[in-house]
């Protein structure tokens, strides 16, 4: 007999909460090893920071040009495999750093613009 729909997702809950978040946490690792799980989880990861950009440009070339998904995604891998010293470090930092340096329509959405300072506000 399952368990109420409650009981599951407290369950889940607990086991989210004693799991170390070191476990949850992928890195550029995952985008290196070869194991089918490990490449679903890179290519996730990219396609989901990927989504970020989508659409937050008002440059006319980068809206015009929606990119080539595989060979974006490809780039990324190459980039994060051409850095083997940054391996552990967070994924989504790594994805982030790829995409700006090999996409400019990237850049605007994923490099915050800082807010131009009120001259007459002063402290």
């Amino acid at each position: 007999m399952p368990l109420p729909l409650h009981r599951t997702l407290l369950a889940t809950y607990i086991a989210m909460a004693i799991t170390p978040a070191t476990a949850m946490a992928e890195t550029g690792q995952t985008c290196i090893v070869t194991d089918a799980e490990s490449h679903a989880n890179c290519l996730s990861m990219i396609g989901a920071v990927r989504e970020l950009t989508q659409g937050s440009s008002t440059d006319p070339a980068c809206v015009a040009s929606s990119g080539d998904d595989l060979a974006t995604t490809e780039a990324v891998i190459d980039w994060i495999k051409t850095h083997p010293e940054r391996t552990d470090s967070d994924l989504a930092v790594l994805i982030r750093e790829a995409l700006i340096a090999i996409d400019p329509c990237a850049q605007g959405a994923l490099i915050p613009t800082l807010p131009t300072p009120d001259p007459l506000d002063v402290e």
